[in-house]
């Protein structure tokens, strides 16, 4: 892949809080920021995200956001097939650091937040938080990169190169653990605190809660924070 990715680590002190009196383009190149190129390998050829179908990120074009706990925005966009957050300056694409320096992306527009989390299997990544308060409801996207395949013969087609927006897995982050959410309600009451399971039991039940709706994922994680 002929992305490149920041290797430096950006701290938010200094350079980052005097972001709005610069531009863009002279704070990437003085943070270090590595310029990427949306294209992917497929095989021997390389291809532009523009040949290939299906779209890898979470919006089209930028938007500006907050970034982390300070009043600096910057154009940005979700590449969620890299979990990446990009920032655009000018013509130019860089690579923003997947690291606590920059935990906290608010979109202004929609205020959509998404955080850097890290699940128990060690995965670190970026979430859309649903739901605030003590217990977090977040949503993980995911998109799956799909290589052409060459016609065999001339009466069977190929299939071209494609991105693939996967179903998005769910979580709640609670005060001491992060659980990951499946079709199964037993799941989840199996990882909650002994005093909380008969609540949640009960609430899923009388609510007819199904875990594969987001509406009644909101209602559960709303009802474990009262």
């Amino acid at each position: 892949m002929k992305t490149k990715f920041i290797t430096a680590a950006i701290l938010f002190s200094g350079l980052f809080f005097n972001a709005q009196q610069i531009s863009v383009g002279e704070y990437a190149r003085a943070a270090k920021f590595n310029k990427i190129i949306d294209e992917i390998n497929n095989g021997k050829t390389v291809l532009k995200y523009s040949d290939i179908q299906g779209n890898p990120f979470y919006k089209n074009g930028f938007s500006n956001a907050r970034v982390g706990d300070t009043g600096t925005t910057l154009p940005v966009r979700y590449n969620i097939f890299k979990d990446s957050f990009e920032v655009l300056n000018e013509n130019d694409i860089y690579a923003i650091p997947k690291d606590n320096s920059f935990a906290k992306f608010v979109f202004v527009s929609s205020n959509e937040k998404f955080i850097l989390e890290k699940d128990n299997e060690g995965f670190a990544g970026y979430f859309l938080v649903l739901t605030e308060g003590k217990n977090k409801l977040l949503k993980k996207f995911a998109v799956k990169f799909n290589p052409e395949v060459p016609a065999p013969n001339t009466m069977i087609p190929g299939t071209p190169a494609k991105f693939e927006t996967l179903k998005p897995v769910y979580f709640i982050k609670t005060e001491d653990d992060i659980i990951k959410l499946t079709k199964k309600s037993d799941d989840l009451i199996n990882a909650l605190p002994s005093d909380k399971k008969d609540a949640v039991k009960d609430f899923i039940k009388s609510n007819k809660i199904k875990m594969t709706e987001e509406l009644d994922l909101i209602k559960l994680v709303n009802f474990l924070n009262k």
